[in-house]
């Protein structure tokens, strides 16, 4: 009689614990594709990329409030990103990509069990055209102008 109580306990905790793990794995499914769907393939079209809007005139006014805000560190800051900007010849942009998610298993040969797909944001390196460099030159000089009139300004302050 014992082993039959022993078994129907087993059986129980088997039971409670599969139901813990297929509630965890609904509430992962909320974020997480289904295991079938297949998985997209790393764009080698440079129309397929996509890029983040840039506002320069938001990014001017934060570098002043920083100039300000830091008297020399600040100025410093700017100057070295008004170099960073005038010499840079790549932008950074980003494509979706589907990644396997995996949960700790110890059933599995490799210790983990797949869950499914999720989308992800990868960034990648493109080379910039003539329009974008002009653009961060433009930046660059924003920066720089910026950053030699706080300078200057703190040097006068600082003088009298």
């Amino acid at each position: 009689m014992a082993f039959l109580t022993d078994l129907a306990k087993s059986f129980a905790y088997a039971a409670a614990r599969q139901a813990g793990r297929n509630y965890s794995n609904s509430q992962n499914n909320l974020y997480v594709a289904s295991v079938n769907q297949t998985q997209y393939q790393t764009p080698t079209d440079i129309n397929a990329l996509k890029e983040d809007k840039e506002y320069i005139v938001i990014k001017w006014f934060w570098a002043t409030v920083l100039a300000f805000l830091i008297p020399f560190v600040g100025s410093g800051i700017l100057l070295y990103r008004s170099y960073i900007n005038y010499t840079k010849d790549y932008k950074l942009m980003y494509y979706m990509e589907r990644q396997n998610v995996y949960k700790s298993d110890a059933r599995y040969r490799n210790g983990l069990r797949s869950l499914g797909y999720r989308n992800a944001k990868v960034q990648t390196k493109v080379d910039i055209d003539q329009n974008k460099k002009t653009s961060n030159r433009i930046k660059a000089c924003g920066y720089f102008i910026i950053g030699f009139a706080t300078l200057f300004f703190y040097i006068i302050v600082l003088s009298q």
